[in-house]
């Protein structure tokens, strides 16, 4: 990746090329890379849809760095012949996306915005806002089983080490995507609200 760094003490932005290789815990690497000054990431391979561990380990960087607002570029490779790009459409939008499958670049530009597919957290409960599509999807979690499977999906924890009831569930509503073989955990933990909280 090429990172940019951000000197927030005066406003500028210093470039620098720095080659990472993503961790199996890119929850933990995003932050680290937040908490480092990384204002903007760009992801010199496309992330590839093709069955294999490291697209979903890079979906979950692109929507953890998201959700703290820093800026992604990326490219998007698709193998599988099932995919909507709607179920990731939450996620900063691909420079571009090239494979077996059609993938409007366009459109999705056109429809982002920040916290569209988001949970936040209260005591005991939580609150899941999926925008994806046409219209808002709000669900409202308090079954502590359910509780621990959301927050624990969230944290990094893979679909498959949930309990298959749970992940059904989950799944049905659209908030674990399922894409040919990949399952992957769609809404983001939101740290601050980027717009008024009545806009999402």
């Amino acid at each position: 990746m090429r990172v940019l760094l951000r000197d927030s003490a005066v406003g500028s932005v210093a470039e620098r090329s720095t080659d990472l290789v993503p961790r199996t815990d890119p929850v933990t690497e995003a932050a680290e890379l937040f908490e480092a000054g990384v204002r903007g990431v760009v992801l010199r391979d496309p992330v590839r849809l093709d069955g294999r561990a490291d697209a979903a380990r890079a979906l979950t960087l692109l929507r953890e760095l998201g959700s703290r607002g820093v800026s992604c570029r990326w490219e998007l490779r698709v193998e599988e012949t099932e995919f909507d790009w709607v179920a990731l459409s939450h996620l900063p939008p691909p420079s571009r996306a090239s494979g077996r499958v059609p993938v409007d670049v366009s459109a999705w530009t056109d429809s982002w915005f920040p916290c569209k597919c988001v949970q936040r957290e209260g005591p005991g409960f939580l609150q899941i806002r999926d925008r994806r599509g046409s219209a808002m999807e709000c669900y409202t979690v308090s079954d502590p089983e359910l509780v621990r499977a959301a927050r624990s999906l969230a944290g990094g924890t893979t679909p498959d080490g949930i309990d298959s009831g749970t992940r059904e569930r989950f799944a049905d509503s659209g908030l674990i995507v399922r894409l040919g073989s990949l399952e992957w955990w769609a809404p983001a933990r939101i740290r601050r609200w980027p717009v008024p909280a009545m806009a999402v």
